[in-house]
């Protein structure tokens, strides 16, 4: 039993639908349609599934990347503040530096270095 609607439009498709579904060989058509549109909504929601989990996975690694950074800086600046005031041009350096090979480095370089004057000639 079909559904009842106001809508002369939705009669009229309807009416297209139960006139397909009479002939054999157009409803045999008529569900391949039904199948190539279902099959072309999967294959829809897996790439979007895919460009969504990409988006998210790259958000989320620059987040940990950029934590990361943060987390490196702070022993730099704290293992930095031994030889006391750290100069405005060393803070930027460290401040502005992305790489986290180099902070891994020079937070080396700080433990080794005597003086300031010294891991400033190895930065």
């Amino acid at each position: 039993m079909q559904e009842v609607f106001d809508d002369s439009y939705v009669e009229q498709l309807q009416n297209f639908i139960h006139k397909i579904k009479g002939s054999r060989e157009m409803e045999e058509r008529f569900m391949i349609f039904e199948e190539m549109l279902r099959e072309e909504r999967e294959e829809g929601y897996a790439e979007g599934f895919a460009e969504g989990y990409a988006e998210e996975f790259v958000k989320v690694f620059a987040e940990v990347l950029a934590e990361g950074r943060s987390v490196l800086k702070e022993p730099l600046l704290l293992c930095l503040k031994r030889f006391g005031d750290i100069p405005d041009e060393i803070l930027e350096q460290v401040q502005s530096q992305q790489d986290m090979e180099v902070l891994k480095n020079w937070i080396q370089t700080t433990v080794r270095s005597k003086k300031l004057e010294e891991f400033a000639r190895k930065m």
